[in-house]
Order: C-alpha cells, then sequence, then structure tokens
C-alpha cells in the first residue's frame, strides 16, 4: 500500500468517524430526552425497579459520552498519523 492509499484511507475512515459521532450524538439526543421523562415519572418512587431503572439509564449516558470520547481520539491518531506521512 502507498503512503497516497494510507492518506485515502485515513481520510475514508475520518468521514465514516463524522458519520458515525453524528449518530451517536443523535442517540444521545433521544437517550437524554427519554431519560429526562423517566427519572420525572419516577422522581417519587422509592422502589427498587425505580433505583434500578435510574442506574440503567445513568450507564447509557455514561455509554454514549465514553463512545463519543472514542471517536474523537481515534480520529485524532489518524490525523496525527496523516499528518507523520508528510
Amino acid at each position: 500500500m502507498s503512503i497516497g492509499e494510507v492518506k485515502a484511507a485515513l481520510g475514508e475512515a475520518s468521514q465514516l468517524l463524522d458519520q458515525g459521532r453524528t449518530t451517536v450524538e443523535g442517540i444521545g439526543d433521544s437517550l437524554n430526552e427519554a431519560a429526562g421523562f423517566m427519572l420525572a415519572t419516577l422522581h417519587d418512587s422509592r422502589r427498587d425497579e425505580a433505583e434500578k431503572a435510574r442506574k440503567a439509564i445513568a450507564e447509557a449516558v455514561r455509554e454514549v459520552k465514553l463512545a463519543l470520547r472514542a471517536i474523537t481520539a481515534a480520529q485524532e491518531s489518524g490525523n496525527e498519523f496523516g499528518k507523520a506521512l508528510g
């Protein structure tokens, strides 16, 4: 594989990561909206199921944030590698 081909592959990967970021951000927006409704509904509940639901939604929100960080890190690494290639 030539340097030009590697750079082209890195560019394509960056575009795919941008698409992935857009998708994950959309999921995060929908999740945040659903979390708001759920938390409002369960705000006074002390039941075990309500606490489990609160923990599950918090974990889902964390996972979205982690996915976005991973996408950012992947793009930064790809960009650095591309610059190192010249």
